[in-house]
Order: structure tokens, then sequence, then C-alpha cells
């Protein structure tokens, strides 16, 4: 089967971009069709809602959206709603987070995590959440909701594939946020009488990082400098000029995307809000983005691979999320930080739903909880780095022992004492075996996903 698999790869591999594209929107098409049938033929239970449940639920994902960039300068919108940006995810990229965010579990509990020192001849993604286990979803149309799932790239549509009666897929490599907001609004528009679950992943901070051309301009974005939408760095604690415009200008695209994506979701929690009477949303990112933070420590404790993109060393740019809701709890009534694992059992509460046994996460409705520590785990590659989170301390450890420790809010490094240290050591969940298993692609999901960045 592997061998049939690496032939096909090789012969997509082969063919010119412009036949790649002319097959992406029938491929698509034929793979959201299959995962609509994967949803229904799988056993669900029946469950009676609360009479007072929300008719609509509406969960919002920005990919790669840093907290630090959701500020009345760049994001106003996003600014404005309920909520907090110290939320926490609960891996560093987007396969294991959003499968986290619909189970209420971790990632090493979920089992959607990356082998260890994963060898990079073909692409390899972890595996799904087990069939047998039901999500968020999952629970909503066993209470009689309708559900949606729309993808603005392919990474969580292959790890949440057969998880909603309608699955959309843009064929767009850079599908921008209007038009997945525009399938969305659609689709909801037409069954406004009745109830929906719907979850929607916007692409756009994401490389390639491709704005509207006013958002390049408003930020003055030399679009000349090559390979600006993408990656191009050099691990270096001296930029020499060239690289100091570089990470300048990339800057500004970031929040040239940033503020792209909050006119969106602006105008269409406007639109859908004129149109639905009684919906609940809730905007969230499935992780932040590195863009040259800790590089000397990085490069001193790991890889040098952890200052840039995601999926490495779980920094705070990295692990720090937006939870915004105008008409839920976004974060746990002691002050402490919420984590996206809180999502599923606080939206289930939403309308009468118990969470099932396995869940991590908390009911964010809840009046009170048993302290916790809260972790970050299931890093992209070459070797996993978790964080774990403990009464305002952080703790980051590599599995050949390395280990930082850092008070925050600032994540200033400092040396803990031994005991201190062990004790943080101690919350950690156990390293990955390397017998994980591992989603099989196609080789047309294989080369959009390397256009990604996630080879």
């Amino acid at each position: 089967m592997e061998a049939r698999m690496n032939v096909k790869r090789r012969l997509v591999a082969a063919l010119p971009p412009t036949v790649k594209r002319l097959l992406a929107r029938p491929y698509d098409l034929v793979q959201t069709k299959r995962a609509n049938r994967t949803f229904r033929a799988r056993d669900r239970p029946s469950i009676d809602p609360d009479p007072d449940a929300p008719q609509h639920v509406v969960l919002l994902v920005v990919d790669a959206l840093r907290s630090d960039v959701v500020t009345e300068e760049t994001m106003p919108f996003l600014a404005s709603m309920d909520g907090t940006t110290s939320a926490l995810t609960p891996s560093p990229w987007t396969f294991p987070a959003v499968s986290s965010m619909l189970t209420g579990a971790y990632p090493h509990e979920h089992g959607a995590i990356r082998a260890p020192n994963v060898a990079d001849e073909g692409f390899v993604l972890p595996e799904r959440i087990p069939d047998d286990r039901l999500t968020l979803s999952d629970y909503f149309a066993a209470a009689g909701y309708h559900t949606y799932g729309g993808f603005g790239h392919d990474t969580p549509f292959v790890a949440l594939s057969g998880r909603f009666a309608t699955h959309d897929l843009s064929h767009q490599l850079d599908a921008s946020a209007a038009d997945v907001l525009a399938d969305h609004e659609q689709w909801i528009t037409d069954r406004s009488n009745s109830p929906t679950f719907s979850y929607v992943h916007l692409a756009d901070p994401h490389i390639p990082v491709t704005p509207p051309n006013e958002y390049w301009q408003k930020y003055d974005v030399d679009s000349s400098i090559e390979n600006l939408e993408n990656w191009e760095y050099e691990r270096t604690l001296e930029p020499d000029e060239a690289a100091e415009r570089y990470r300048e200008h990339r800057w500004r695209l970031y929040r040239a995307a940033a503020e792209y994506v909050d006119d969106c979701i602006s105008a269409h929690i406007e639109s859908i809000r004129s149109i639905l009477d009684d919906v609940t949303i809730v905007v969230t990112a499935d992780h932040g983005e590195l863009l040259w933070d800790h590089v000397a420590l990085d490069q001193e404790q790991f890889f040098g691979d952890g200052c840039v993109d995601h999926g490495g060393t779980p920094y705070e740019a990295l692990a720090r999320v937006p939870l915004l809701s105008d008409e839920l709890p976004t974060a746990p009534n002691d002050g402490s930080p919420a984590s996206l694992i809180d999502l599923a059992p606080t939206l289930l509460s939403s309308i009468g739903v118990d969470a099932p046994e396995g869940t991590s996460g908390l009911d964010l409705h809840a009046d009170d909880h048993n302290p916790r520590s809260l972790l970050v785990e299931g890093c992209l590659g070459p070797e996993e780095r978790k964080a774990v989170y403990s009464d305002g301390d952080k703790l980051i450890a590599s599995e050949s022992g390395t280990t930082l420790t850092f008070d925050l809010p600032d994540e200033t490094p400092v040396e803990f004492d031994s005991a201190s240290t062990e004790t943080l050591r101690s919350k950690l969940p156990p390293w990955p075996d390397s017998d994980i298993g591992s989603t099989n692609v196609s080789g047309v999901v294989e080369n959009r996903l390397d256009a990604l960045g996630y080879k």
C-alpha cells in the first residue's frame, strides 16, 4: 500500500502546476463527499439539548494568530470582543491542536500526535482521532444540530475529516477569509430556522501570507522582497541589513494579514447576526506564530528552529492564543488561564450536554474547580518539547533532557531551585512512543501541505 502511495506522490509531483490547479477542485469535491459519508456512517447517541440552548453555535478559528496582534490598532473588532488573549493552545501546530479543541483532551490523550524523530523521507502526519471517539461536533449532531466544517487549508480538514455533516474545503492554496466566510454564510443562511454548529478555519496569517493589495499598501510592505509571503530567513544572532529588512517587512505583512482577517470576521459576524436571532460565537486561534522570538535561547538550548513559524518550541508567542466570546465564559473564575481543551466541555454545557468521560478540559461555566497545571505538547519536530504551566511558573523540557524555566508573564528565563523544577517536570506526561502511527494523504494534498510549510 505504501509503495503505491509513493508512486502516486511521485506522479503528482511531476505534474505541471497548471494541471495540479485544475485537479484541485474536483479532487476536493471527492474528498469532502467522502468525509460527509464517513460522518453519516458513524454511530451516535440521541441527546435532548437544553430547551434554552442557543439555536446556532459558531466556532471561528484563525490559523497561526499571535495574541499580541489582537489590539485596537491591528484587530479592533476582535479586541472589542469579551474574552482573553492569554489562553493556551494544547499544541504548537494545527493537527493536534484542532483535535484537542474538538475532544477536550490533550494530544497524548487523543493520540493525534506526531511520532518523535520521524524521518523526513516522505510526508508524515499524526494519526487522526480514533473513529470511535466522539467529538464536539458529533455531540452537537447527536443533539439535533446540523454541523458544518469549513476549511481554508488542508491540515485541519485532514485532522477533522468525517466529523461534520457538511465539509467545505477550499481548493485554493491561499484561500482568503472572505471566500471561506462567504461559503459559511450561505450554508448557515440556508439553515437559519434549524439548529446549527459550525467550525470555520481561516488560514490567512499562515504561509503563504497573501492579504489583498490594499493591506500591503496600508502597512507599507515592500513586495519586492523575495519570498516574503513564505519564509526566507537565516538562523543568525546578528542578521545583516538585508535580513533585518526582511524581518521588519515580514512582520508588517503578518500584521496586514491579521487586520484583513479582523475586517472579514467583523463583516461576517455583523451579517450573520442580522440573519440569525439566536447565535453564540467563539473566536480563537489554533496556535500562535513565532517571529524571531528567543532566537539566541533556542539556538543555544534546542535546534534553532523554534524562533520562526510554528510547530517548534512552545514559547509564549506560540503557546498563547485569543479566546473571545460575547456569549460564553472564556476563562476560569479564579483568574487562571483557559486552555483550548476547555472549549468542548464549555460549548457542550451551553446546550445542556455533559462532557464525556476522558475529557481533561473544564466547563468554564463552573463556579469552582480544582487547581490544575496546563500543557502544551506535540511539536512538529525534530524532537518533542513540552511546556507545563503551574501557579504562574513555566517549564519547557525536551525529550533529550534540556529543561528551561521561566517567570511569567514576561517569559524571563530564571533558575528555580531543584525541588521546584522537579515538581514541574513531574507534571509532564510521558514522551511519545516511536511507533505512533500516521495518516496517509494523497499526492495532491501532500503537494499543498508542502507549500504550506509542513514538510
